[in-house]
């Protein structure tokens, strides 16, 4: 197959906050210059913490909104590369990522998003990751991080694919925003793959892995009513005695467990009455 995609047309979308200089890059790319590469910062901010760049492959776009799916669909908006890399700003890139990339995409060319490996600081894999590359089903996307996935722009905006933002960080319910922005991808018959080759290095923890939080329970509630419907209170007992199993928690605790994930249910069904979301995408 003609290979159709090239280094230069991948662009890095990093989420930030709150910075007002370029520093925090450096650390990022420990091989090589931060500006050798394409990359598109959303620093969400005040007016009086401002970013600038005086790179040109270092584009920064200085928001005053908050929340990170926000963050997302305002560095696909104004993204110009052929695929964009999701990137947070505490993550670590391993050399020759971009090769990895571009190889995948010039082998499958029919896909519209990728997604790949992360490493732990201590040079584990973080998830159980599948030992071939394959499609993922909407039980598989669930497991991606938004740090393993890239996606073809032209792909993105033809079919309107972007990050709900009722979910994510700093948004209402505070969780599960990679796994809707996948699925809608998929509603669309549109392709996500899975390839195993490693891109980024991440701390053996992340936000979503929290879940016995509050923050958590209340996300994932309503992203069950969403998926779920009805069905959705069953998953609350099933999580329930998921937190008693792996946390120990006492009885008390699960009974204030509980009425955080009803709260979360119904206050997702608010929004679905007022026609604010739709359950599907």
């Amino acid at each position: 197959m003609e290979e159709k995609y090239t280094n230069r047309g991948l662009e890095i979308i990093v989420s930030t906050m709150n910075r007002n200089s370029l520093d925090f890059l450096i650390p990022m790319f420990p091989f090589s210059h931060f500006s050798n590469f394409s990359i598109l910062i959303i620093n969400q901010t005040n007016r009086d913490q401002i970013l600038l760049s005086d790179y040109p492959s270092v584009r920064v776009i200085n928001s005053f909104e908050k929340g990170l799916s926000k963050s997302r669909n305002l560095g696909i908006k104004n993204a110009i590369g052929k695929i964009v890399l999701i990137a947070d700003d505490d993550v670590v890139f391993i050399e020759n990522f971009q090769e990895k990339i571009i190889k995948a995409y010039n082998e499958n060319q029919n896909a519209t998003a990728i997604c790949f490996q992360t490493l732990t600081k201590d040079g584990h894999f973080y998830s159980n990751y599948p030992k071939h590359q394959k499609e993922l089903n909407n039980r598989k996307i669930r497991k991606v991080l938004s740090i393993e996935l890239t996606c073809k722009l032209e792909d993105l905006r033809k079919h309107d694919c972007v990050f709900n933002e009722l979910f994510g960080l700093g948004s209402k319910f505070q969780d599960s925003e990679t796994f809707f922005f996948l699925k809608s991808i998929r509603h669309k018959k549109l392709r996500v793959i899975f390839y195993p080759f490693q891109i980024v290095i991440h701390e053996a923890f992340s936000s979503s892995d929290d879940a016995g939080s509050d923050r958590v329970i209340y996300a994932r509630m309503a992203g069950y009513y969403k998926i779920h419907g009805i069905f959705s209170y069953l998953f609350l007992f099933k999580y329930m005695f998921f937190l008693f199993r792996k946390y120990n928690l006492p009885v008390s605790e699960i009974k204030k467990k509980f009425a955080i994930g009803l709260s979360g249910i119904y206050d997702y069904r608010l929004i679905l009455n007022k026609k604010l979301d739709s359950r599907y995408e």
